[in-house]
């Protein structure tokens, strides 16, 4: 973990679609949520953000159960129907296609904060461009391939053609399998490059565009998102595993796609402790949960892992010097 990095999120909704793609040719999915490390809830989660690892290692585990045609026309069919339609939402009416492209650099944002795209020009020719921080894994390049078939699709749908790149470049080393997925020869693909890009031309660029009314009016437009600082996506990466109460350092850094020695070192860096993020999830998990008087403190206990009320109630005393039932007599008090 590079000092001063962020842990890349991915929003929960995103995973869950992907979820949904597993079970076209998975008869039981738990088994393979647990190998990627995703919560067996990810379906009926409360929580926002998803660490992004067990989101890549997901896409390839799937990779190795599916034809890699049929898998290719999964991923494209869930970039149109779905992730696509959710960032045109924050789109502030593009005239050009290039006004659309330049404008999903903030929609990305908001949907997957750790994401990076741009416009960059090599020899006065546009590209469409994607960076991560390489990794030489089945996983990176999986989430690479997922990358670059949302961005063809993208383009595709907005210009309302069987638009085709002539050239492509990636980060992975080998690019056998995004050659067999996408199966046209006319399309030259790079590997082991800088980053990823899609290589466009002026003339797309300046496409006029018309979005459908659909797209126009379905979310606030802001700006740029709120900046993260590294322990507030520590805290939004590890809430979803909440449940597991016996959750260890060692597997935290896993899901964290760090080592145990450098996420202790980071957050002593922030003044804190892997202890005291854990304690501080589950406070704010139960105070939330305890505002909502459709749950008991019953079913609070199941939701966080604890064996029984008792257990549940111990915890939270040590932690605020009052049992549960007295902050839920305060806060109804107060409502």
């Amino acid at each position: 973990m590079i000092p001063g990095q962020l842990v890349p999120l991915i929003k929960t909704a995103h995973a869950a679609t992907l979820v949904e793609m597993l079970k076209h040719f998975e008869a039981d999915i738990y088994p393979l949520l647990k190998a990627a490390g995703l919560p067996d809830d990810i379906m009926r989660t409360r929580h926002e953000f998803l660490p992004e690892t067990p989101v890549k290692h997901l896409l390839a585990l799937m990779a190795e159960r599916a034809d890699p045609q049929y898998y290719g026309d999964l991923l494209r069919t869930a970039n149109r129907e779905y992730f696509i339609p959710k960032m045109l939402r924050h789109l502030r009416s593009p005239e050009t296609l290039g006004e659309a492209i330049e404008q999903m650099k903030t929609a990305v944002r908001h949907e997957s904060p750790s994401a990076t795209i741009s416009i960059e020009y090599f020899n006065h020719t546009p590209w469409f461009c994607r960076f991560k921080d390489k990794e030489d894994t089945e996983e990176f390049l999986w989430a690479e391939i997922f990358a670059v078939l949302f961005l063809i699709e993208f383009i595709r749908l907005l210009s309302k053609t069987d638009w085709q790149p002539t050239c492509i470049a990636i980060q992975s080393k080998k690019a056998d399998k995004l050659a067999e997925i996408l199966n046209n020869p006319k399309t030259v693909l790079y590997a082991n490059r800088n980053l990823a890009a899609i290589e466009l031309s002026s003339e797309l660029m300046a496409l006029p565009l018309h979005l459908p009314a659909s797209f126009t009016s379905q979310v606030s437009r802001e700006d740029d998102p709120k900046a993260l600082n590294f322990l507030e996506t520590v805290y939004l990466a590890l809430a979803p595993y909440l449940s597991r109460q016996s959750l260890s350092l060692q597997q935290a850094a896993e899901i964290l796609n760090t080592s145990a020695r450098t996420l202790q070192r980071r957050l002593a860096e922030e003044n804190t402790s892997f202890k005291n993020v854990r304690d501080n999830i589950m406070l704010a998990t139960a105070c939330q949960l305890m505002e909502n008087g459709q749950y008991s403190l019953t079913d609070i206990a199941s939701e966080l892992g604890y064996a029984d009320i008792a257990h549940f109630s111990r915890a939270f005393k040590k932690l605020t010097g009052f049992p549960p039932k007295d902050y839920r007599k305060r806060f109804l008090a107060k409502a």
